[in-house]
This record gives structure tokens, sequence and C-alpha cells, in this order.
């Protein structure tokens, strides 16, 4: 009887401290749902499946603008969106292309001009109803298209006097090979035009994701597989 009884005190004594448990105050975060993505250079020894390394999104350049003919070029891609429970449907994809150009400043310093001035990128283009879960979809960026986003992008070159990118009496840039290639001037070597492919997804419950952990599904180092990720890719004029 007095172990049934201790059994019912002891019972009683942890339901109520259960009941009593400020669940604010648990240290333990609560996760939720969320999506990523994996984009590749489209045609770069990629099924989807058994791939030997190195794998396409850890290879930027696998493909590249070429220096001339521009107007007529273009850089193939494919994307998937991947949630992992299931719990999350992504309705819309949006691609952006950062552009860097390389410069060297009066005293002959190498620099780096981020065009966009956000660091985020330009939008080049939309996948307005991406196919389903772990399912690939095809893009491409074109010359045209980048430089559409940035014919208007300017730059200090003298450290005093905004000059547009693409009348810059200094580096000529001619019609149809507006994106620069790597060269070397009279003061000097300049690395060619680079380009960071990012992305932003949004959910068909309004959500919108646009940064992933850097450590895990920036830089996914498992083997090839539907649940791969990353978060851009990047390519140059070649």
């Amino acid at each position: 009887m007095k172990k049934i009884l201790s059994l019912t005190i002891v019972t009683a004594l942890l339901f109520a401290i259960g009941a009593c448990r400020d669940e604010s105050l648990n240290p333990l975060p609560k996760f939720l749902p969320g999506v990523h993505a994996f984009t590749v250079f489209d045609g770069v020894n990629f099924n989807g499946n058994i791939l030997a390394r190195p794998q396409p999104y850890e290879v930027n350049n696998a493909k590249n603008f070429p220096k001339a003919a521009q107007n007529s070029a273009k850089v193939d891609f494919k994307t998937r969106w991947v949630s992992l429970d299931n719990k999350l449907s992504v309705n819309k994809i949006e691609i952006y292309v950062r552009m860097l150009e390389s410069y060297n400043d009066p005293d002959g310093n190498p620099k780096v001009a981020d065009l966009s001035g956000n660091g985020k990128g330009k939008l080049i283009t939309t996948i307005a109803s991406p196919a389903a879960n772990r399912q690939w979809n095809s893009f491409s960026i074109t010359p045209q298209q980048v430089y559409d986003a940035y014919k208007t992008a300017t730059v200090k070159y003298n450290k005093v006097t905004a000059v547009n990118v693409f009348s810059n009496p200094a580096r000529p840039r001619p019609a149809n090979a507006w994106l620069r290639p790597a060269e070397t001037a009279s003061y000097g070597a300049v690395a060619e035009d680079n380009f960071v492919v990012t992305w932003i997804l949004y959910t068909s419950d309004g959500q919108v994701f646009n940064t992933w952990n850097p450590d895990s599904i920036c830089a996914d180092p498992t083997s090839v597989s539907e649940a791969n990720s990353n978060c851009q890719i990047s390519f140059v004029v070649k």
C-alpha cells in the first residue's frame, strides 16, 4: 500500500512540474520547414544520380560567355527546389546575377566593382511555375540580358567621377561584345568580368527564402543526391 501511495505522489509531482513548465524558456529551438535549391550548368557531366567529383556546382566556369558575338550567346543552367520534409511548395524562383568588373585605380592598384550596388545582383529571369519538388527547371542567361540589366551602371574609376561602365573611354566595349575577357592594358593586367548567379525562392504560403546556412546548405559536402544544395554559381567571359 505504501508503494502504491509513493508512486501516486511521485506521479502527481511530475504532472504538476510539467504543467507549470514555461515553454518560452526552453533552450531548444523550434525548427520550421524550409526549402533550398540546387543549380548547375546544364549539360556538364551531370545526370542527377551518379557523378564523379568534382561536381558541377563545385567548379565555377564550367561554361562561360564567349569573347565575341555575345548578342547570340548564352549559358544554360538547370535548377531544382528541394523541400526535405515535403511541407512547403515553391511557386516561383527568381534568378539574379551579380556583375563584378575588375579595373586598376589611378595608383595601379587592382580593384573590383560590384555593379549591382547592393551585393545581391539584378533580376535576370523568373521561373513563374517551377516543376515539383526535386524536379529540374531549365533556364538560360545571355550577355544581352546582363547588358540590359547593367547598362546604366557607373563606377568612380578615378575615385571622384562616376563613369558609365559601358561607355568608358578608357576601356571601350564594342557592340555585341559588351562583356570583357581578361586583358593586358598599358596600365597593367585586368581580370575578366565575373558573374555570380543566385536565386530567391517563393513558397505558396507566402514565405521568401533568399539566405541559407553557409556551412551546410551553401557548401553541401554530401555526395550527389536529390537533396543536394548550393547558394550560387559563377562564370566569366573567356
